[in-house]
């Protein structure tokens, strides 16, 4: 978390003012696009080689904890499993249909990796109480306060 933050100027207030600066830091963008998404599913984080697309369903109602938790996903070094992998893990033959459901299916509801999950959540709990904290007092985010709140 010190890592994205430090990355932002001093004037980010947003979770989508730190994906910006985290993408600048990383020489990778990072876009936040409205997804139709399956039933409890409510954002995915897909990558790129050149790009990170964050998948996010429309109207979300939490869609700040949302987009954070999926940006953790990201500065926590998550790599998933690769899809094809996990496929022939879960099913010798399947229908096409099936397959395309699959790979919209979210970690949490396959409990593939739940230590990741469970890190993800963590990491955006703690980033909307810093930015909340932040507005709170009417100042904006800055490195000399979120070194103070981490030491």
């Amino acid at each position: 978390m010190n890592e994205v933050l430090a990355s932002a100027p001093t004037e980010t207030s947003s979770v989508q003012d730190l994906i910006q600066a985290w993408g600048l830091h990383r020489g990778k963008s990072i876009t936040i696009e409205d997804e139709v998404l399956p039933a409890g599913v409510f954002g995915q984080w897909l990558s790129f080689p050149d790009r990170d697309v964050l998948r996010i369903r429309p109207g979300e109602l939490s869609r700040e904890r949302t987009i954070a938790h999926e940006l953790g996903h990201i500065a926590l070094g998550h790599h998933g499993q690769p899809v094809a992998d996990y496929l022939n893990s879960q099913m010798q033959a399947a229908s096409t249909d099936l397959v395309a459901y699959m790979l919209q299916r979210s970690c949490d509801e396959t409990h593939a990796w739940p230590r990741e999950e469970v890190a993800a959540e963590r990491f955006a709990s703690l980033l909307l109480r810093r930015l909340e904290r932040a507005a709170a007092e009417g100042e904006r985010l800055s490195r000399h306060r979120i070194d103070d709140a981490l030491n």
